[in-house]
């Protein structure tokens, strides 16, 4: 019942948010929007977040690529992908949980079985981001941090038992808990950004 709740209040903040970013310039709409979708990297313990700039509307990506001060606005690394389709790709990571990660022997094992050679999480990023070229790779849940478990099911194109921030699998309570934090960080993030505009 009070998940329940905290769910539409959740969703009720993110959507004034949205309307209240819309009327916005460009520049302004994007720091708000990597604020609020980077929150979970940044607060909630995520180890990346991926934002697509694509919109029909705004031109995000000029506005992200001739802004130093937007660049540095979010507290995270970041690189740079492009997309079959050209659009532009920001994966904000944060770089000792993504190298943690990477060390870990299981993912380190599930990567070199998808043909990824790298001592350093630099080396394994230029992976990724060649991959992009060509579509979205199934192994970006790693960088992302979902549960490893997770990862190598979606890959198996098994059927899943819920969707939140990803596909879950199994550990289905833990995954929800998880999801319940990055919600709260994003939700405090909007709610700051809201308050000093």
């Amino acid at each position: 019942m009070l998940a329940c709740y905290l769910k539409r209040k959740f969703d009720q903040s993110t959507i004034s948010f949205l309307n209240r970013c819309d009327a916005c310039d460009d520049r302004e709409y994007l720091r708000a929007i990597l604020t609020a979708y980077t929150a979970p990297t940044v607060f909630g313990g995520k180890t990346g977040t991926l934002v697509n700039l694509c919109s029909p509307t705004r031109d995000l990506s000029r506005c992200w690529m001739c802004d130093e001060n937007l660049r540095c606005a979010i507290p995270l690394a970041h690189a740079e992908f492009t997309n079959p389709k050209g659009s532009l790709l920001l994966y904000f990571y944060d770089r000792k949980k993504l190298e943690h990660r990477l060390k870990d022997r299981r993912c380190r094992a599930f990567l070199k079985n998808r043909g990824y050679n790298y001592r350093r999480a630099d080396e394994a990023i230029a992976e990724l981001k060649r991959r992009f070229l060509t579509g979205c790779p199934d192994e970006i849940g790693i960088f992302l941090g979902y549960p490893l478990s997770d990862v190598e099911a979606f890959c198996e194109k098994r059927k899943h038992r819920f969707v939140g921030y990803w596909k879950c699998y199994e550990n289905i309570l833990l995954s929800k808990i998880r999801f319940f934090f990055f919600d709260l960080a994003k939700y405090v993030a909007m709610k700051r950004a809201m308050q000093e505009n």
